[in-house]
């Protein structure tokens, strides 16, 4: 547990579903009258496409220490086969949870009663209206929610002595597009138009108030339309639907009543809460006026948060400007901030930014470490210089680094995945109750910002490829230290940093001809080698190591390295070398040095001279003491 704080996780996916956001929201007030801090783990994915890996593995965020208890939203988890894993990840836990929105066997839960709450709107509009013509939109077929308001609407017209005719009926499958079909069909089918639609959603509902209206019939003057939910693009409606609406409020007061219950260790009255719906008589129906002024007030209202929504979308757009400047992991951490605007933190797997290997490969198995990528306390437009970039590890059962100091100063965050390909590689946060907060923006900031990384990241890789195909070209095969080519060139890069006092070393193999002739050329490579280590090894990381030939070497050292501990060094390798005895030759080496102030090639080939005379002279000693 977090320590100082009680903490719920509210546990639902498709985040982005406005009903889905009205409910979390409630939720996060009421966990916040009682001193609960909450994390809302979800994700945004759409109704018709598959969860990706990313998606589903970041439910596995609900078995942190940190929390203290879970509201799991079944409803909105699609697809059955995850919702089934999230309540195994839950029951896993230990913690104590509950289910709104659904009744699970054997857990508590809070539902709501859509049957009574639906017959209400089907009552009023058939018994108050009395409508010729009732046109019926119904769900998605074989839908326990679509069946029960289909069966109410029936059992309403037969208690009213009326027929019901499917040739009245579709499925809009509680959405656009299928809403828009059964609407072609109902005026195309030649039969009477209605004057009256009922629909089992909101959605359904202001989809045929479009419909209608583009065909230049009136609402409710010529048909008279119903919805269901309450959903809050409802509110930019004119005329206002007549629909029913969830008690949001007593829903998250008797969610949190029961968690808290089973958090002290009490077990509740009831299993399953029953939580009405509200019938909300307006304008669709003709029960209310359209007035006028409420026409401007709401296009003002939509025009000012589609200008928003556009200067949103204006800066995103900036924000994968940025993607082909990026050359570093750091860069992009630092271009992060800009472009939050509310507090945020990015999260990402320490092995999705270990780019050593040529090709991109996803790892198998998540660290149990994270790098905080970023955290800013950005507010709106304004950046905040409370940010930490690049430079924070942590566990990752612990969310957030400090997640103690991050709830003293947040009441609410959502947590939504990073994705690599699919595959999960971190998650973002984002204060939920700032001013700065909206899902619609923190779901593209989101998006962007995966999608930035994952261009950064071939980038990057491609870079890494393309400079080992180029040091290749600059190394030497057999002993991997550089070529002729490769010492050129380094040696024009350490000119260019401002670097010019070196010693240069012109180092010889000895008797490289008695050791092919007597032992073969295979043994003779595996001295060239040994050479090589010796004199690389003995160099240091800031030197420059060369083959210019078969048994011929040159090493540029700094300076203040020192001439004479570089050859100590060189000597205590060949040293160590024979004393293992593992090889039928004996390592020699001769040596001979030269200061150098590096200003051209010229310069370097009379150092390489000057060393090349002293390393003669060297081998020539050694050559009289074999005798």
């Amino acid at each position: 547990m977090s320590g100082r704080h009680k903490v719920a996780a509210i546990v639902c996916a498709s985040i982005h579903d406005s009903g889905t956001q009205n409910t979390v929201m409630s939720l996060v007030d009421e966990a916040g009258k009682r001193g609960i801090r909450t994390l809302v783990i979800s994700n945004f994915t759409y109704y018709n496409h598959d969860y990706s890996p990313a998606e589903m593995n970041i439910f596995k965020m609900i078995s942190s220490p940190v929390i203290d208890g879970l509201i799991l939203l079944p409803e909105t988890i699609k697809d059955m086969g995850l919702w089934e894993r999230v309540l195994a990840y839950a029951k896993a836990t230990g913690l104590p949870f509950v289910c709104v929105d659904r009744d699970i066997p054997d857990c508590f839960s809070v539902v709501f009663d859509y049957g009574n709450a639906f017959e209400q709107v089907a009552r009023h509009m058939v018994e108050v209206h009395k409508p010729a013509r009732i046109n019926f939109i119904g769900g998605i077929e074989n839908n326990s929610f679509s069946d029960e308001r289909l069966d109410v609407f029936k059992k309403v017209l037969a208690e009213n002595g009326r027929q019901f005719k499917p040739e009245r009926f579709g499925y809009g499958q509680f959405w656009e597009n299928p809403t828009l079909e059964v609407l072609d069909r109902f005026y195309n089918s030649g039969i009477e138009p209605p004057d009256c639609i009922i629909c089992v959603n909101d959605t359904e509902a202001m989809t045929t108030f479009r419909y209608l209206k583009n065909k230049d019939i009136n609402v409710p003057n010529d048909v008279i339309i119903s919805g269901f939910d309450g959903i809050e693009e409802e509110k930019y409606m004119v005329p206002r639907l007549t629909t029913a609406a969830c008690d949001n409020k007593e829903m998250s007061r008797t969610s949190f009543e029961m968690l808290e219950q089973l958090m002290r260790g009490e077990k509740p009255a009831d299993r399953v809460s029953t939580i009405h719906y509200t019938l909300r008589i307006s304008q669709s129906c003709g029960c209310k006026p359209v007035v006028e002024g409420d026409k401007t007030d709401k296009l003002m209202e939509l025009k000012l948060s589609k200008k928003n929504g556009e200067r949103h979308e204006r800066r995103m757009f900036e924000f994968c400007g940025h993607t082909d400047k990026l050359g570093s992991y750091r860069q992009f951490a630092q271009l992060i901030p800009e472009y939050c605007e509310c507090p945020s933190w990015c999260c990402i797997d320490p092995l999705f930014l270990d780019d050593e290997a040529a090709e991109v490969e996803i790892p198998a198995e998540k660290s149990a470490r994270m790098k905080l990528l970023m955290h800013c306390a950005n507010t709106g437009d304004v950046q905040s210089e409370d940010t930490y970039v690049f430079d924070v590890d942590f566990d990752r059962e612990t969310i957030l680094p400090d997640i103690d100091g991050v709830l003293d100063k947040y009441d609410s965050l959502l947590i939504c995945p990073l994705s690599y390909q699919g595959e999960s590689m971190g998650y973002f946060a984002a204060d939920m109750c700032n001013a700065g907060f909206n899902f619609l923006f923190t779901q593209r900031t989101i998006s962007n910002t995966v999608q930035i990384f994952e261009t950064l990241k071939t980038k990057i890789r491609l870079q890494k490829a393309y400079a080992k195909v180029a040091d290749m070209h600059m190394r030497d095969p057999m002993t991997g230290i550089y070529n002729r080519r490769g010492f050129y060139m380094r040696m024009a890069e350490l000119t260019e940093r401002g670097r010019t006092d070196f010693v240069l070393f012109s180092a010889d193999l000895d008797r490289l001809k008695y050791i092919n002739d007597t032992f073969g050329h295979y043994t003779g490579d595996k001295a060239i080698i040994a050479a090589a280590e010796a004199i690389s090894c003995a160099a240091g990381k800031k030197s420059v190591c060369a083959r210019f030939g078969g048994d011929e070497f040159i090493v540029v050292i700094p300076a203040e390295d020192g001439a004479e501990d570089y050859i100590k060094r060189v000597s205590e390798a060949v040293e160590e070398f024979n004393s293992c005895g593992k090889e039928p030759f004996t390592l020699s080496i001769s040596i001979g040095e030269a200061s150098l102030k590096v200003t051209d090639r010229e310069n370097i080939d009379l150092a390489m001279k000057t060393a090349d005379e002293k390393m003669y002279e060297c081998k020539r000693r050694h050559h009289a003491q074999r005798g």
